[in-house]
């Protein structure tokens, strides 16, 4: 059975409100809050972008029951691994729940920002699966020292670690991915397609079919016509696809890649308006294709009417 959380899209809220529907995600009775790892959002309609380690201790402290997550952390740009592992590790020692860190190979719009340049995406898995094995020692307690192709740790040691070891999980959206998660050990795989093939493929690899994490966007509004202006003002950066996705470095650009996206073009991808059948079906297509964990991301600003919406007439469809 499928568990829900919510997407805390750091994109369009500020630090404080993010808190406070992390608190009412709980009241509705989601179990898990994930967060995006972002310094840059996509749109130029996007305001915000607060920091997300800062973001889920304060949730950790402001909640009593959700599990924590991050979707996606990119270990291999901005951050350094060891930051990357002590910050999960001091998160989750603020809190007896699961925390869980989610890692990929990450896009130019967040990685580009130190100067260091964005490689191509081979080199990219290469430096993704050198910083997960680093984390993963680094959590194990003791003095690391690590020299590797892409990073090197020298004499480090992370001294608060939780009682609960944190959960790793790799984004995948192919093969190559998830021979990556199958090589590193990974607790479980993050994607944001429908495709059965990736959790069948997982589980051929010996993963857990239960870990397996995916977003589903609720653009929940009165009317069609409100929801559809959500939808393709606040999520049409993700219409041209993950080859463009990760290789734009500013919202600007974003904005102008998507100027010929259309709302009637965002309506046959975005579940919109009041009506509950659309996000009822959006949300199982995820969930047979065998996805365990579904973050619901509330695209509108009336995030307590889209987790009211979410609880008496979505869930109860499912």
């Amino acid at each position: 059975m499928a568990r829900y959380g919510i997407k805390l899209m750091s994109e369009l809220r500020s630090a404080r409100e993010l808190v406070d529907h992390a608190r009412a995600a709980e009241d509705h009775g989601l179990a898990f809050a994930c967060i995006s790892d972002h310094i840059h959002p996509w749109l130029p309609e996007h305001d915000h972008s607060p920091f997300a380690w800062s973001m889920l201790g304060a949730v950790a402290q402001a909640t009593s029951g959700l599990d924590l997550a991050t979707g996606l952390t990119c270990p291999i740009g901005r951050y350094h691994p060891i930051i990357v592992a002590h910050a999960a590790a001091t998160v989750a020692t603020l809190t007896d729940r699961q925390v869980t860190l989610a890692v990929g190979a990450g896009e130019r719009l967040n990685e580009h920002v130190t100067g260091d340049g964005f490689p191509a995406v081979d080199v990219r898995h290469e430096m993704l699966e050198e910083a997960i094995v680093a984390i993963r020692e680094l959590w194990e307690g003791g003095w690391v020292t690590q020299r590797g192709d892409h990073f090197d740790v020298e004499d480090a040691r992370i001294y608060d670690l939780p009682e609960r070891p944190i959960e790793l999980v790799v984004g995948v959206s192919g093969p190559a991915s998830l021979d990556l998660a199958q090589r590193t050990g990974a607790d479980g795989i993050m994607a944001v397609e429908p495709d059965a093939d990736l959790v069948d493929g997982w589980a051929d690899r010996d993963g857990d079919r239960a870990a397996t994490w995916t977003e589903v966007p609720f653009a929940w509004a009165p009317t069609e016509e409100e929801g559809l202006r959500l939808a393709h003002e606040r999520m049409r950066f993700a219409l041209p696809g993950w080859k463009v996705m990760s290789e734009l470095p500013n919202p600007v650009n974003f904005g102008a890649a998507t100027d010929l996206v259309r709302p009637e073009d965002v309506a046959e991808q975005i579940p919109h308006g009041p009506d509950p059948a659309a996000y009822v079906e959006a949300v199982r297509s995820f969930t047979d294709a065998g996805f365990a964990h579904v973050s619901i991301i509330p695209v509108g600003d009336d995030v307590e009417g889209t987790l009211r919406f979410w609880r008496d007439e979505v869930a109860p469809a499912l």
